[in-house]
């Protein structure tokens, strides 16, 4: 229960930062982009921690995941962003966390990172990802969560970020709790390589966020998935 109190107020704050992103001051355009990212995605880091308890759900995180999308879709239809992020990233979480609760072995993480980030750069510029930003910027919406910019409201203007990149996210963090690795710095990375990923992105109109966040989980952990890459393990 503390740690489902602390996701209520992550979702809170998710809510409050994209609802009130109009009245803060904007700044320099690609500082004021990377810097309010940087504050979104902290509270979507937090919000996906906070959620862990839903592991004890077991196969009710697929229910959880089926309810809680179709809402964010909903509410973004509705042109309630700031609601709907709340909605996808708790979708994005309890997927990703069933995925984690389900691996066997530490190093099927591993493969996954590999197979995942690979897939990521191919849908990005040739794929699916690819032809849905060609769809414009309403389809898109409904596939991402909206990373809000100071002095600017959602219906002005965001970044965004793929649900799929959060159900990878948590996936990662599942992963970190349950084979014993380094979660509070997994998530820490994971948070800077989207970050920077954003940042690259203001020179460029898209960049797949998957490379470098697995980068960031594999480097985290490399020495103690080494450890484990015989092992089956267990849950944390």
């Amino acid at each position: 229960m503390p740690r489902l109190t602390s996701a209520a107020v992550a979702a809170a704050v998710l809510v409050a930062l994209g609802a009130s992103s109009g009245a803060v001051p904007a700044f320099a355009p690609r500082a004021d982009i990377v810097v309010s990212a940087a504050v979104s995605l902290s509270a979507i880091a937090w919000l996906v921690w906070a959620l862990y308890p839903l592991r004890t759900l077991g196969h009710g995180m697929l229910l959880v995941a089926l309810v809680s999308l179709p809402l964010g879709v909903f509410l973004t239809w509705l042109e309630l962003l700031p609601l709907a992020n709340v909605a996808k990233v708790t979708a994005a979480a309890a997927l990703g966390l069933w995925v984690a609760e389900n691996l066997e072995r530490a190093s099927w993480v591993v493969l996954v990172a590999f197979v995942s980030a690979a897939v990521d750069i191919v849908s990005v510029y040739a794929g699916p990802t690819k032809a849905l930003l060609e769809e414009g910027p309403r389809a898109v919406g409904y596939f991402t969560v909206a990373l809000t910019v100071f002095g600017y409201s959602t219906s002005e203007g965001y970044t965004a970020l793929g649900i799929s990149d959060i159900v990878f996210f948590s996936l990662y963090l599942g992963a970190a709790r349950r084979f014993g690795l380094r979660p509070l710095g997994s998530a820490v990375g994971m948070v800077a390589s989207l970050v920077l990923t954003v940042a690259a992105a203001t020179y460029w109109e898209a960049l797949p966020a998957l490379p470098l966040l697995s980068v960031a989980f594999l480097a985290v952990n490399a020495d103690r998935l080494w450890a484990l890459r015989s092992d089956r393990g267990t849950a944390a």
